[in-house]
């Protein structure tokens, strides 16, 4: 309902997410960076780029804290809901997971259970940290003081930095055991200390709950049209303050109808 308010007032990119449904996961995260134009350069803001190539990205209600994303197609748009009590690292695994989920398990290409779950935490891990990249950057049985300092190069956790280069070979089976449990032993398995701190939130939503409060269009307004209140919807919005107006009466429709400039 929130995103079909926001549709009817102002352009949204068009979804640009590519049905992928026979590559492996490895293969089309390839093939989403080459399409996106991002080469071999580490992500950047992933609800950015989401938002940039037509996804809408809402942030999940911290009351469903056991869920940590969940991704659908809508009437042909792509949609993900993020959960915002993880880390600003875990936010973007999310993120590059359920965009897996959209490319390769949308409604033409049916994938459920453990399998699809398998496949897009793989589709993250090589979107977020392409082979080259990591390949380049890594050497062969690094130590864990190295992979606190190189995984601030994808801003991705240890943990999925870690079994990255496992997966690539640079990690042997006892190397791989070893470095997760001193990770572990550190706080990393359930945190990401001294990590990035701040979560990516939307830029679409910013600029338009920004243009609405250029034309007085008071935000508590538009919650009591949905039938919610103003703290319910913030919860849907990465915690962006909704502020009102003094003196404003009844919420009236405003024409701001116009193009968002969004960039990854």
């Amino acid at each position: 309902m929130l995103y079909d308010w926001i549709d009817e007032r102002f352009r949204l990119p068009a979804a640009n997410v590519p049905s992928l449904g026979k590559p492996d996961p490895e293969t089309a995260a390839g093939m989403v960076r080459t399409r996106w134009d991002l080469g071999e350069a580490p992500a950047p803001n992933m609800v950015h780029l989401l938002e940039a190539h037509g996804v809408r990205v809402f942030s999940l209600d911290p009351a469903h804290a056991e869920v940590d994303a969940f991704a659908v197609w809508r009437d042909g748009v792509p949609f993900v809901f993020l959960n915002t009590l993880k880390s600003a690292e875990r936010g973007r695994f999310d993120a590059a997971h359920e965009l897996g989920h959209l490319v390769m398990h949308g409604t033409e290409h049916a994938c459920s259970g453990p399998e699809a779950e398998r496949q897009a935490n793989e589709f993250a891990s090589a979107f977020l940290m392409p082979r080259a990249s990591v390949l380049g950057h890594m050497p062969s049985g690094a130590h864990v003081d190295q992979i606190l300092r190189a995984k601030q190069i994808w801003n991705v956790s240890a943990m999925a930095l870690t079994y990255r280069m496992h997966d690539l070979g640079l990690l042997s089976d006892w190397q791989y055991r070893s470095t997760c449990a001193e990770l572990s032993r550190l706080g990393y398995r359930s945190g990401e200390p001294r990590g990035m701190g701040q979560r990516e939130t939307s830029q679409v939503l910013t600029k338009v709950f920004t243009a609405l409060r250029s034309k007085r269009v008071r935000p508590s307004a538009i919650a009591a049209e949905l039938g919610l209140t103003s703290e319910e919807m913030n919860r849907l919005l990465f915690g962006l303050t909704l502020t009102t107006f003094e003196g404003e009466g009844r919420f009236a429709t405003a024409s701001v109808k116009r193009s968002l400039s969004i960039v990854p």
